[in-house]
Parts: C-alpha cells; structure tokens; sequence
C-alpha cells in the first residue's frame, strides 16, 4: 500500500517525519531510505565482530551511525534501541541480551519493511 507521495508503508519508520527532514521531497527520503537499507544491513553482524575482537570503539561507532541514520528517516524505536546499546558500549560494557536483541528486533522491522516495501531483494 502506498500513500500520497507515492511511498509504500514502511513499518517502524514515522514518514511524515521523516520526509519533514527531507523537506517533503518524496524522491530524496527514498533515495535516502533505501541507503539506509543497505548501510544499516549488516550492522548486527558488524557489531558482534568488532567485539568479539574486544574493539569497542569500532562497536560504538557502528551503534552511533545507525542511532542518526535511523534518526534521518523517522525511525523513532530503531534510533533509541541503538542509542541505549551506544550507551553501554560507550561504558565499556558488552550489551545484555535484551538491549542487543532490542536492537536487532527494531533494525529487523525496518530493514525488513524497506525491502518489502521498494521491492529490495536481500543478499545472499
């Protein structure tokens, strides 16, 4: 199902308020959803290496990136399930399971909805 502008329902993801932030130009919030999409893909993954590899600086980083990417599009529960996982990396600490399967439940919903709703075939 699509709306007025042409986009289809994306769940976990507020449109309105994220084409606000591309100043209502249709075209660009998607151009810039579907880069979320492929930027944010990958992230849990990311994510478990670098700590894994005790590398919590580049933990840190992936959780941040995503927290503003999923601010950029209106991804409100995404944003604040990577905030509260940046938080915890950023004190050194491995995530619980809760607030990393938060995580990963929150990217999964909007990651899922983009590639249901553009048409994206996943990898692999």
């Amino acid at each position: 199902m699509t709306d007025a502008n042409g986009l289809p329902d994306l769940p976990g993801i507020d449109k309105a308020d994220g084409l606000r932030r591309m100043m209502n130009k249709p075209e660009l919030y998607e151009k810039i959803v579907r880069d979320v999409y492929t930027r944010t893909i990958d992230v849990p993954k990311a994510i478990r290496t670098a700590l894994d590899q005790g590398d919590f600086a580049t933990a840190e980083r992936q959780a941040h990136s995503t927290k503003g990417l999923a601010g950029t599009i209106g991804a409100q529960e995404l944003q604040n399930a990577a905030a509260a996982l940046e938080k915890v990396l950023h004190g050194g600490e491995i995530p619980s399971t809760e607030v990393f399967g938060q995580f990963e439940q929150a990217l999964r919903t909007v990651s899922e909805g983009i590639a249901l709703g553009f048409g994206i075939k996943p990898a692999g």
